[in-house]
C-alpha cells in the first residue's frame, strides 16, 4: 500500500462486512480527510443501487461522476458519506458523488445491511 492509497474496513460489532480502498489521485480533499478522521462511525442507508455510510463529513466535491459500476466507491456530500455502488448505475449524478476508490470484496455483505444499522470505518 503506498502513500496514495489507503486500505479501509467496514466493521459491524467483531464482523468485517468489507474492505476497500482510497486513492489520493481520484479525490485528494476526501482522501486527507478519511487519512485524518479514522475510526469513524456510519449510519446505514440503502438504496435500490447502492448502500451509504452517512458519518456526517463536509468535504465537497472535487470531480462528480454521472454514472457507476458495482463496487465502486464514493463520497456524497449531498448524503454526507461513503457510497458503496452494489450494482451498476448508469445514472447516478443525482447524488453528487465524486469516485473515491474500489471495494476489494464483493458486495454481498454490503447488501445485507438494513436502513439504521451502525458501522464502523477503519484502516484496514
Amino acid at each position: 500500500m503506498s502513500a496514495d492509497e489507503l486500505e479501509l474496513k467496514i466493521v459491524s460489532g467483531s464482523e468485517v462486512l468489507g474492505r476497500f480502498t482510497v486513492k489520493r489521485g481520484l479525490s485528494p480533499r476526501v482522501f486527507s480527510a478519511l487519512s485524518n478522521l479514522l475510526p469513524k462511525i456510519g449510519v446505514v442507508s440503502v438504496g435500490e443501487k447502492y448502500v451509504c455510510l452517512n458519518m456526517g463529513l463536509r468535504i465537497g466535491v472535487e470531480k462528480m461522476i454521472t454514472e457507476a459500476s458495482a463496487g465502486d466507491v464514493g463520497y456524497s456530500p449531498y448524503l454526507q458519506g461513503l457510497v458503496f455502488f452494489t450494482s451498476d448505475s448508469p445514472e447516478c449524478g443525482f447524488l453528487k458523488t465524486a469516485l473515491i476508490g474500489r471495494l476489494l470484496t464483493p458486495v454481498e455483505k454490503l447488501r445485507s445491511l438494513k436502513e439504521g444499522d451502525v458501522v464502523s470505518v477503519m484502516r484496514g
